[in-house]
């Protein structure tokens, strides 16, 4: 198999050119030779490194290729999610690549004095497939782990920003919640709201909820663990903007809000320290 891999060695940047010759008229827009020059240089290296790392399999120990493989996999499956490439157009190229790589194993085979038997063939064959598919699948893996994580970072981030604290006064600040709440973001909620008016010195908190369409017992519960959690901080939690079809599914659930303070709506719950929405003024 030495020999085999020394070929192969020898004819990587044909191998090269002639997947540079396939992709011209590709109409993928990560894939293709109409891209800038530094983004070009990054296509052709990951092309090169991919081929080096592969034609190894035939001169490896199985663990020390797959170790190899396998950390190649990954950083370019991270790479390629970053850049937000479709994971189909990712495999496409590799079959590509491995279509390209088979050829010149049969070239070899036809060129080579050395007298070749059919299982030989088939266990390069078998090798090389092993080779893509080993890659393959750490590759999609890897591409879904790192898209699932930035799925939830995004998830988090956006969570953060639905439920901001907002000051508007000395020691009086506002947590508008809009959208549904579930377990995940009712725990941020708490997370957030705890942390901010900490860092505020707050003393008064409005939480409202004119924009939450939807409550049910693990919501209720939630509000009742923040404002009881403000409390011992020192802050005073208030509720604002109960729409009447929440206030009836609260009923309706034996949600008792009778020790909150209530208000209508904002307007009438800032009323209470003599403020009116024209007068607010946001601080930061």
């Amino acid at each position: 198999m030495q020999s085999l891999y020394t070929y192969l060695n020898d004819h990587l940047v044909d191998m090269r050119k002639e997947w540079l010759s396939k992709i011209e008229n590709s109409i993928s827009s990560f894939y293709s030779v109409h891209k800038s020059a530094e983004n070009m240089e990054e296509l052709i290296t990951a092309h090169q490194t991919l081929l080096e790392n592969v034609i190894k399999v035939f001169i490896e120990e199985e663990e020390v290729y797959s170790a190899n493989i396998s950390e190649w996999a990954i950083k370019v499956a991270e790479k390629r999610a970053k850049d937000l490439v479709p994971i189909l157009e990712s495999i496409e190229q590799l079959n590509t690549v491995k279509g390209i790589l088979l050829s010149y194993v049969e070239k070899f085979s036809a060129e080579t004095t050395a007298h070749l038997t059919i299982p030989t063939l088939f266990e390069w064959i078998r090798l090389i497939h092993y080779a893509f598919d080993l890659f393959v699948n750490i590759f999609i893996d890897s591409y879904d782990k790192y898209k699932f994580q930035q799925l939830m970072a995004q998830q988090e981030t956006i969570y953060e920003l639905s439920s901001p604290v907002i000051p508007i006064t000395e020691g009086i600040g506002v947590l508008p919640l809009i959208g549904d709440i579930d377990t995940k973001r009712a725990q941020l909620i708490m997370e957030n709201t705890l942390k901010e008016c900490n860092e505020k010195r707050f003393n008064h908190l409005f939480i409202d909820l004119s924009g939450v369409p939807l409550i049910d017992t693990m919501v209720a519960h939630q509000i009742f663990q923040v404002i009881h959690a403000l409390r011992l901080i020192g802050v005073k939690g208030y509720l604002s903007g109960l729409r009447p079809e929440v206030a009836q599914t609260a009923i309706q659930l034996g949600v008792d809000f009778s020790q909150i303070p209530i208000f209508n709506n904002l307007a009438s719950a800032l009323g209470k320290f003599g403020l009116t929405v024209n007068e607010v003024k946001f601080v930061k």
